[in-house]
């Protein structure tokens, strides 16, 4: 129970203000590098890139799934090989 508080805890306070300014204003200087910028465009190129081919891969399974139903639900037609004769019933 204490009425006051102690006096490093002051300063301890003061440091993490501090130290939470410096880091923000840290971070928002390093994310507006030309080269941050370049990897952030790269990454979305990238990204791009792979959304579009999952996107016709999806769709060439789905045609492939397609064509194999249909060929499956096509009625088979049946065709009667000419009949062999055997040697016996020739003569």
């Amino acid at each position: 129970m204490r009425s006051q508080p102690l006096p490093g805890d002051a300063s301890r306070r003061g440091a993490d203000e501090q130290f939470k300014t410096t880091k923000k204003v840290n971070s928002e200087t390093k994310a507006n590098t030309p080269s941050r910028q370049a990897e952030a465009a790269k990454t979305a190129r990238l990204r791009a890139l792979r959304l579009a081919k999952e996107a016709a891969d999806k769709d060439t399974a789905n045609r492939a799934a397609a064509a194999a139903k249909a060929r499956r639900s096509e009625p088979r037609r049946r065709v009667r090989r000419p009949q062999v004769s055997t040697p016996s019933e020739a003569k």
